[in-house]
């Protein structure tokens, strides 16, 4: 029986895909296999997968043309087979022990889903990221419900989907999958579909997962991508299927809102960084977010609420963009850049 399915996209990664192949085929649970998506790569990753599958008959690979992330994973949960599902990307890599971590604590607790937290790299720099909630106590339905999808609702820090061994029955059940088209927080969207329905979920005290944020690759082409289009996108998407005994449709709305007004503050930021490739266009895509309604109808519903919540830089950011005082919003940023180096 196959206990754990691992799914893995590919697109371009044949630098990296040496070492996140060695970490799987590693793996201390054989009892695994390891799918991969070869989504349109152009480079060598194709023959470097099929160098290894020649002398592992765990991996599995499926080469198409490029859909996008979503699409390949979806497909890969189609063929996936295991008690159980796990999702690496192609530039990172696991530790030895992680799928065999994850998977007893999942059995032994009769768990729907179990959380690593993970090692974060930026070129030479390194740090553990802990996940914001007690670890080692199984969360059942009720605490899911109260505490869990709020979060999933209102913040980023739990969306990767690396880092946690889902239960194949849930997926299937539900039909739980990637969302299609969606520009940004797919990932968000599969974890709060999943957690929804999920009965038992554990923080396990354990660092299983090495998260590699490649060089350059974290600077966004903001000139072929809208990015605050993409924010506004995912603000406005349905999500009154997660009320719930402890969630009403008034509370998602107020969670939203705060979860728009964290990505629009921190691409504000990004904006303004005198590293980005904007220059002479930045006050054309600040003008932009200053112009929506989308956040003029916040602002003027929740900045009261959002704003007892805030540090006081991030009240004088709120206090900018209520009253579009360009000019304080650009001395914030580059006091901000300026604390941080």
């Amino acid at each position: 029986m196959i206990k754990v399915s691992v799914i893995i996209p590919v697109f371009n990664t044949a630098k990296h895909l040496h070492k996140c192949m060695e970490s799987l085929l590693s793996q201390t649970l054989t009892d695994c296999e390891f799918i991969f998506i070869n989504d349109g790569s152009k480079d060598e990753s194709q023959s470097i997968i099929e160098s290894y599958q020649k002398n592992d008959a765990r991996i599995k690979l499926v080469n198409q043309e490029n859909k996008g992330v979503s699409v390949a994973r979806n497909e890969g949960l189609k063929i996936a087979s295991g008690e159980f599902i796990g999702f690496v990307d192609a530039d990172d890599f696991s530790e030895k022990d992680c799928f065999e971590t994850l998977y007893v604590a999942a059995k032994k607790h009769d768990l729907d889903v179990v959380i690593c937290d993970y090692y974060s790299y930026l070129n030479e720099t390194s740090y553990v990221v802990k996940a914001p909630f007690q670890h080692n106590q199984v969360l059942e339905k009720v605490s899911i419900q109260k505490q869990l999808i709020p979060h999933f609702i209102s913040h980023d820090n739990l969306n990767a989907i690396w880092n946690k061994l889902y239960k194949k029955s849930v997926i299937d059940t539900f039909k739980i999958q990637f969302p299609i088209g969606v520009a940004l927080g797919e990932d968000g969207w599969f974890n709060l579909n999943y957690f929804f329905h999920s009965n038992k979920v554990l923080f396990l005290e354990y660092v299983g997962y090495h998260y590699v944020e490649v060089s350059g690759s974290a600077t966004r082409n903001f000139k072929s991508k809208n990015y605050f289009a993409r924010i506004e996108e995912e603000f406005l998407q349905d999500y009154s299927a997660f009320v719930n005994d402890y969630l009403t449709i008034e509370q998602i709305a107020t969670l939203k809102s705060i979860k728009f007004l964290n990505r629009t503050i921190s691409l504000l930021n990004e904006y303004c960084d005198p590293k980005n490739e904007l220059k002479s266009d930045k006050k054309k895509y600040i003008n932009e977010v200053f112009k929506s309604k989308t956040l003029t109808n916040i602002l003027d519903k929740y900045y009261n609420i959002v704003f007892l919540q805030k540090s006081k830089f991030e009240r004088l950011v709120l206090f900018a963009l209520k009253h579009k005082l360009r000019y304080l919003l650009y001395a914030l940023t580059a006091y901000s850049r300026f604390r941080n180096k």
